[in-house]
């Protein structure tokens, strides 16, 4: 009995202590809670993962196969490719009434060509052979070209030939196979629309038929079994596109690729929309010019698209304050557009060493939930990323941070999403250049299509701006426009300010001037500015910017030649007789002369030239450069 007593009387002061104990813990642990507010609402941890998205590849007119591209961009420091394959490489034009019958048709390498089937297969079998790089396959369709002109005046030309969309994300072969794009492969899918004139065709051939096996007329009938057999399959149901080349359809052919994707639930993406080209095809009989103008004002004129290359090697007019991008984001403001557009950066990437864009020079830098597909899709699909270009390794901007925060419930938004409140929000922002040292950078950070501030700011910089011009009874978005030179820019996705009134009826917001575009770097040190003030000056009525020319035909342009020397001379996707063949050449054939490579075979280099439109490789050794 005493014995166990003093046993309980010993543990006594042990249990006291433990009690003290967790309870010290457990105010300690409220005191920093108190102290750091409660956590964020809505707030989740996303990997950054930097995009070349773009890429071609073997399967169309890229260099490099699926598992070298893969090898290339571990040596980049890329998380992943986006490729962009061309679907179709096909043009033609044929006799009127029977132009699918009596046609010239010119075709170039493609996914479709060599297989759709083979292209995904090999894709997800690469991805899932090594994750360090995650690989999304995509293709890039021009859905659409019309002819103006007369072969025999030499005047032909197709329009809008380099006119493209990026569709990403297509889940099975047959979709691809299915894409409504000229003269690609069969599909019932407009068999309805084209099925009573074709049974017209096909019930005269067989009345010709039946007139052929009488008595008398037996040549006149067998005739017009002939002809109306030739219509018969002119007029075919299982046309790949409702669109015909000779006729000028407008938007229709790429709004149609726009709701097939959406229905597959792909993502589409503008492409290409300021670079305007103008070449010469040469088919053996007749020349053939391809124009495509600038075109973002199709950006507008379009609905339900992804969004749009807003970062390429060349600069973009629509992503500049009050252009085309903020009239779009403007409308989903005020409830005229369902859903807003999202920029990405496109590399346009095809050979590494040789062609003209370097892998990775242009990336899109998304925020995901995890290193995989599917989150790299969603992430795309949600406006989470930015876009970047660089030109010299290592110099690369970087956005580490861009948030809007409600200080007061703790709430914050990144790029693509909206915060939704009643509160002037803070603006996080958080700048640095990676792998270089301090830089200096134009930063301008624009409010419904204006510059609300515009500064030249020290990098690394970090910093959180209030912006008192701000309506907080009106919903509202901030992007940024960051700029060290034109060859190191940065380009983000907004963020949305909703006070509980996007989309009211009668909505409206002040009219909306493009902002003018900000002087030339100061040698003065940059100043520092925490509070955000409206520094823009009165803005002047908009001018519009004239259009870049389009560059001439290759024969008006008095540019080099390269005359083959041999007949039956390869020509290849790449410098070397390792490479796939990319067409063929014969003694005496003139091919635009682009430049010489650094490959070097026996002394002499490979050089790269222009055939049917095309970019491709021949050995100097049998051309000469005149």
């Amino acid at each position: 009995m005493e014995a166990s007593a003093r046993g309980r009387s010993a543990r006594k002061p042990a249990a006291r202590i433990a009690r003290r104990f967790r309870m010290e813990v457990g105010i300690l642990f409220l005191a920093l809670a108190w102290m750091t507010g409660p956590p964020d609402l809505g707030a989740e941890e996303y990997q950054k993962l930097e995009i070349a998205a773009d890429v071609k590849s073997r399967f169309s007119d890229g260099c490099s196969s699926v598992q070298e591209l893969l090898t290339q961009a571990e040596v980049r420091g890329l998380d992943g490719l986006i490729f962009g394959d061309h679907d179709r490489i096909s043009i033609q034009y044929g006799v009127p009434y029977l132009e699918n019958v009596l046609r010239i048709k010119m075709d170039s390498p493609s996914l479709l060509s060599n297989g759709a089937a083979t292209f995904l297969s090999e894709i997800n079998q690469v991805d899932r052979s090594d994750d360090t790089v995650v690989l999304v396959p995509g293709v890039e369709s021009a859905p659409f070209y019309y002819w103006q002109g007369n072969p025999l005046d030499g005047n032909l030309v197709a329009h809008n030939w380099d006119k493209h969309l990026l569709v990403v994300g297509l889940p099975n072969s047959l979709d691809y196979e299915e894409i409504p794009t000229l003269n690609s492969s069969f599909t019932t899918r407009y068999m309805k629309e084209n099925l009573f004139i074709f049974l017209i065709c096909v019930v005269a051939t067989l009345v010709g038929l039946y007139g052929f096996m009488g008595k008398s007329w037996r040549g006149a009938y067998l005739l017009f079994a002939l002809v109306m057999s030739l219509f018969a399959v002119n007029t075919h149901p299982f046309k790949s596109s409702p669109f015909h080349p000779y006729l000028d359809w407008g938007i229709e052919p790429y709004q149609n690729v726009i709701d097939y994707a959406n229905s597959k639930g792909a993502l589409v993406f503008w492409n290409h929309l300021e670079t305007p080209v103008a070449e010469k095809i040469d088919n053996g009989l007749f020349d053939v010019h391809t124009r495509t103008e600038r075109h973002p004002t199709d950006l507008l004129v379009t609905r339900h698209y992804t969004g749009f290359q807003a970062m390429n090697e060349t600069p973009v007019t629509a992503v500049d304050p009050g252009h085309e991008w903020d009239q779009i984001l403007r409308m989903y403001l005020v409830g005229a557009r369902e859903k807003p557009a999202w920029g990405y950066g496109a590399n346009d990437f095809h050979c590494e060493a040789t062609g003209p864009n370097k892998l990775g020079a242009v990336r899109t830098v998304v925020l995901a939930k995890q290193k995989n597909r599917a989150s790299v899709l969603e992430a795309l699909g949600a406006g989470r990323m930015y876009a970047v270009k660089h030109t010299k390794d290592p110099l690369r901007l970087s956005l580490d941070t861009f948030e809007l925060v409600d200080t007061a419930t703790h709430q914050r938004a990144i790029m693509g999403e909206t915060l939704k409140t009643k509160n002037s929000p803070d603006i996080g922002v958080r700048l640095s250049t990676a792998g270089a040292t301090p830089s200096r950078a134009h930063v301008r950070l624009i409010r419904n299509g204006r510059v609300a501030k515009h500064a030249v700011l020290n990098l690394p910089y970090e910093g959180v701006w209030q912006d008192p011009g701000l309506d907080p009874s009106r919903p509202a978005y901030y992007r940024l426009m960051v700029e060290i030179d034109d060859q190191h820019q940065l380009v983000s996705n907004p963020i949305f300010f909703d006070p509980g009134t996007r989309g009211q009826p009668g909505l409206a917001l002040a009219r909306l001037e493009p902002s003018p575009k900000p002087t030339p770097m100061p040698a003065a040190p940059a100043e520092s500015q925490p509070a955000l003030a409206d520094t823009q000056p009165t803005p002047a009525e908009p001018q519009a910017a004239p259009p870049p020319e389009i560059q001439p035909s290759k024969a008006e342009a008095g540019l080099q030649y390269a005359e083959v020397t041999a007949n039956g001379v390869r020509l290849r996707k790449g410098p070397s007789t390792k490479f796939p063949i990319a067409g063929k050449a014969n003694k005496g054939e003139q091919l635009v002369f682009v430049r010489r490579t650094k490959m070097k075979y026996k002394g002499k280099a490979w050089i790269i030239v222009k055939h049917n439109g095309r970019q491709a490789y021949v050995w100097e050794g049998l051309v000469k450069i005149q």
